[in-house]
């Protein structure tokens, strides 16, 4: 019986013992925080990968060499994506791991002409993970991975760190798979660039990426750029808004009010009666964090000026950037055509194949409802004597 027992023992243990033959060591492992594509003259790819470097030591001593980078960079050059990371991998002796990249960055050029390919490559590949961010860079990527943020470990991180906590405008590889095969086939990406900076640093390029607005695609091609404020009318569109201060002026006054939304809901109405109508409705509410002005913000009829300053001011924004987005890209990246085909099916069936020429047409109406939640711990204008505070 023992004997037995000690047979069926041998037969299961070389099934669990297998699982770690094909194990790779972490020390054997280069881990990639961040990759740029660029296109070249000669029309061949460029990839460019940040790789973290697991241990700096000190000469003498224990501990992390604080002069010391904490990644490098290398590269790889081929006809097309999957050539150019074959060629990359030659360039660096331990395997290349792709789990930990969470920032793609799409160069200029290769935005302009088209980055279909290097989508199907990532959408593909086991190592891009979908909720991996996408960039475009103003001119070359790969400087982008060559910067040296003041704070930050490196450059991949200062990006991560913005599309998260800061603009709110950010894209996933999951989110322009499904952009391009959607019914607008059209998306936008954060648009970057090097902070220029006047400051005397003690490394060169000891900057940051920052992002500078958004790129618009049509289909799988950059069809222009919009800038900061336009950009902030696309997140309003997106239902996407973080963090974002609102100025207005009163008119009569000198100086402006500042209000920063606490709360914010966008509804899209889509309409069809002889021409195709979206109406889109804001509720915005928000606290005063600045007042410039002698107005004293405890009075509700001055509140009620102030709120209405902020409908107008808030429409102007969405307004920019839907004429842009209509008349100049004809890239329909607040997907109202998604919206359309829900409510009106069979109208749809007919303009599907020439939604481009039917996009431009679509009358857009923009009516917005601001609401002041708090005008702030004081009313009247700080430090301003009473007699001139103007209620």
């Amino acid at each position: 019986m023992k004997k037995h027992h000690f047979i069926l023992m041998l037969l299961f243990i070389p099934p669990l013992l297998s699982g770690c033959w094909g194990r790779v060591e972490l020390q054997d492992l280069g881990i990639i925080n961040a990759t740029a594509i660029d296109r070249l003259d000669d029309g061949k790819t460029r990839v460019s990968v940040q790789i973290f470097i697991p241990r700096t030591i000190t000469s003498g001593q224990g501990g992390e060499d604080p002069s010391a980078g904490s990644t490098f960079v290398r590269e790889g050059t081929g006809d097309n994506l999957a050539h150019a990371i074959s060629n990359l991998q030659e360039n660096v002796p331990r395997r290349l791991f792709w789990g930990q990249c969470k920032i793609y960055i799409f160069g200029e050029e290769l935005a302009l002409n088209g980055i279909r390919n290097e989508i199907d490559f990532m959408a593909r590949h086991p190592g891009p993970r979908g909720n991996a961010f996408l960039f475009v860079s103003k001119g070359e990527a790969m400087e982008m991975l060559t910067l040296v943020p003041p704070l930050e470990r490196y450059s991949g991180e200062a990006l991560r760190k913005s599309a998260e906590e800061e603009s709110g405008l950010k894209t996933t590889l999951r989110d322009v798979d499904m952009a391009l095969m959607g019914t607008s086939e059209s998306v936008s990406m954060p648009y970057i660039k090097k902070l220029e900076s006047t400051e005397q640093t003690k490394k060169p390029n000891e900057t940051i990426p920052v992002i500078d607005g958004a790129a618009i695609f049509k289909k799988d091609k950059m069809v222009g750029t919009l800038n900061k404020e336009e950009t902030r009318g696309l997140l309003w569109l997106n239902d996407a808004v973080k963090r974002s201060t609102i100025s207005v002026q009163i008119e009569g006054q000198d100086g402006e009010i500042s209000m920063t939304p606490t709360a914010g809901k966008i509804e899209f109405s889509p309409k069809i009666d002889g021409n195709w109508i979206m109406n889109l409705n804001f509720k915005i509410s928000g606290d005063i964090v600045q007042n410039e002005t002698h107005l004293n913000l405890m009075n509700k009829d001055v509140l009620k000026i102030v709120e209405k300053e902020y409908e107008t001011a808030l429409k102007e924004r969405v307004t920019e950037t839907v004429e842009k987005l209509q008349q100049e890209f004809d890239a329909d990246v607040a997907d109202f055509g998604r919206r359309f085909h829900q409510k009106y099916p069979k109208e749809w069936s007919k303009v599907k194949d020439n939604w481009d020429e039917k996009f431009p047409e679509v009358e857009v109406n923009i009516h917005v409802n601001a609401k002041i939640k708090g005008p702030g711990y004081i009313g009247p204008p700080a430090a301003l004597p009473r007699n001139e505070v103007k209620e």
